[in-house]
């Protein structure tokens, strides 16, 4: 039998032989931790816009496109706003990286529970006609000023039927009397995820005015990489993921390589009765101490693989899909 060193076998970590070539004695892997935001970015923040206004495509969406900024758009796939504009929506918005959200088919209301799963139900069919067969979860904002007086029991097996996230903590604000920077600054400040709000863009209904907008984005921007950008659904699958993942689990491999694999508990995540992986497919950030050596890395997880090159001598950072089979880390020549 084997004999291994002392300190190996005092690893915090899970270490193993793979293929039967043992682990380098030079070697010793950090404890890996998974990062607070997506590549180790301090605070996160979304920006929401609803009812599929006209205003939003000809005036916010240039704004983001130009920063590289992906936002929700709760979309009202009924409204005339949306059917004039259904390119627009269906094919420059996703092909920008925005999100698309259920924000119901009219936005009239409903006052029965069969008009509620009519309303949800066929926005959410549109949006599986756009995106495609495969589940897939979709934000769901509800529509304020109209009829909307349901219980958690009437919503509940909707939400469940079509795999919907019901949006919260949605930040709208009058801009006469609330600076929107402040929500971002206070994510900022407490390390934390918010989310940003708007209607009209320029125009129409509650609007916020270009120069503010513009502001918002400019500070934002200013602010990465350690803020985070994304629409809302990555955002609430990375911290859903983050908060049932266990510890990751790394085995040594050939050549001073590794395997890591990261696992969340199911039983800690809305899954629709379907497997985790199927809905929840956000990359985690992994945090790990490796050689100063390792200058450039690859992983490879299944069909991806992503080159690292590292800038600094802290832990490496780099992506792992949670749920799935482990990644392999090897090192590169830098190039």
């Amino acid at each position: 039998m084997m004999i291994l060193p002392a300190a190996i076998l005092l690893f915090s970590l899970e270490v193993s032989m793979i293929n039967g070539a043992p682990p380098s004695p030079q070697i010793e892997w950090g404890t890996p931790k998974i990062a607070r935001f997506l590549d180790g970015a301090d605070a996160a923040v979304s920006l929401q816009f609803d009812d599929s206004m006209t205003s939003q495509l000809a005036n916010a969406l240039p704004l983001l496109n130009a920063r590289g900024i992906r936002a929700t758009f709760f979309v009202n796939t009924e409204s005339w706003q949306y059917k004039n504009h259904r390119k627009e929506w269906e094919v420059d918005v996703l092909k920008a990286g925005h999100e698309l959200g259920n924000h119901t088919s009219h936005h009239t209301g409903a006052k029965t529970v069969e008009e509620l799963t009519k309303e949800i139900g066929d926005c959410s069919d549109q949006l599986a006609r756009i995106y495609g067969p495969e589940p897939r979860l979709v934000s769901f904002a509800t529509p304020g000023g109209v009829p909307w007086n349901f219980t958690d029991a009437q919503l509940d097996p909707i939400y469940q039927k079509y795999h919907l996230i019901h949006a919260v903590n949605r930040n709208f604000f009058d801009e006469q009397k609330v600076d929107p920077v402040s929500f971002v600054q206070k994510a900022i400040d407490t390390h934390s995820w918010t989310n940003v709000a708007m209607h009209g863009t320029g125009g129409e209904w509650l609007s916020t005015s270009i120069p503010n907008l513009t502001r918002l984005l400019d500070f934002m921007v200013s602010h990465r990489p350690g803020l985070w950008i994304a629409p809302e659904i990555e955002v609430y699958k990375y911290v859903q993921e983050r908060d049932a993942a266990g510890t990751p689990t790394i085995k040594s491999g050939n050549g001073g390589g590794f395997t890591i694999g990261v696992t969340c508990d199911g039983s800690k995540l809305s899954s629709f009765g379907l497997p985790v992986s199927a809905l929840y497919d956000q990359p985690l950030t992994i945090e790990l101490s490796i050689p100063d050596s390792w200058t450039a890395f690859r992983v490879v997880q299944g069909k991806h693989s992503a080159r690292y090159v590292r800038n600094s001598s802290g832990p490496a950072r780099f992506n792992v899909l949670p749920n799935v089979d482990p990644a392999v880390v090897t090192r590169e020549a830098e190039s």
